[in-house]
């Protein structure tokens, strides 16, 4: 289980907690990568989102620290009748560059505790879903649905191509993957480059509103 903390100021331990996702349904949309960073920098700070208005914007956008904001990008829609993206990808910072960005006093826990993964987001969210939603409201069980870990990329094309991004597959047994690709870019790191590139954390994820459609039996995933 994803560990929840919360920062407390005058304990030397510190336990993160996330807020209740509740609902995809009843979740702001622009709350996903905001959440994503929560989870990926075990961290409680609230970014700020910002969603470029095209695919090309997006790719060529970066997030930053000061203030801490993440790039949002809704894309690869159901079909060309059906709206309902698929794909949620999240441009992110480190734990290590954030706590850099935001340095505390040696008796104090760092700001952000350490990197998850993107596969820690799909757990959190589909964790989540199952608490929400009741037995005899869902299409798909638990074991029906398998996360994947990331597929873990170190440079921008890779992370990119190819594109669309898939994040469904199933296996010979007809079991369901959810998949995640994640481009991490150390803060220190030996390849020569700007600054403004280092320490980012990209997930390609499932759309949470597209993975509650498939678990409540809204949509087929084979579509």
């Amino acid at each position: 289980m994803l560990t929840r903390c919360v920062f407390f100021s005058l304990a030397l331990l510190c336990v993160v907690q996330f807020p209740h996702l509740a609902s995809a349904q009843e979740q702001a949309i622009d709350d996903y990568c905001q959440r994503a960073q929560q989870i990926v920098a075990k961290t409680s700070l609230v970014a700020e989102v910002v969603t470029p208005n095209n695919h090309e914007a997006f790719v060529k956008s970066k997030a930053t620290l000061d203030p801490l904001t993440v790039q949002q990008s809704l894309s690869n829609p159901v079909s060309a009748d059906n709206d309902l993206a698929r794909v949620l990808s999240c441009k992110m910072k480190t734990a290590e560059r954030i706590n850099a960005a935001q340095p505390v006093s040696a008796d104090q826990p760092a700001v952000a505790q350490g990197n998850g993964s993107c596969q820690a987001v799909h757990r959190y969210w589909l964790e989540q879903l199952y608490a929400e939603i009741p037995v005899q409201q869902r299409a798909l069980s638990p074991e029906q649905l398998v996360i994947d870990d990331e597929e873990l990329t170190f440079m921008g094309p890779m992370w990119l191509r190819p594109w669309p991004f898939e994040p469904l597959y199933r296996d010979d047994t007809g079991v369901l993957h959810i998949r995640s690709k994640a481009l991490y870019v150390p803060f220190a790191w030996w390849i020569p480059m700007p600054d403004r590139f280092k320490g980012t954390y990209y997930c390609h994820l499932i759309s949470p509103l597209y993975l509650e459609a498939l678990v409540r039996g809204e949509m087929n995933p084979d579509f």
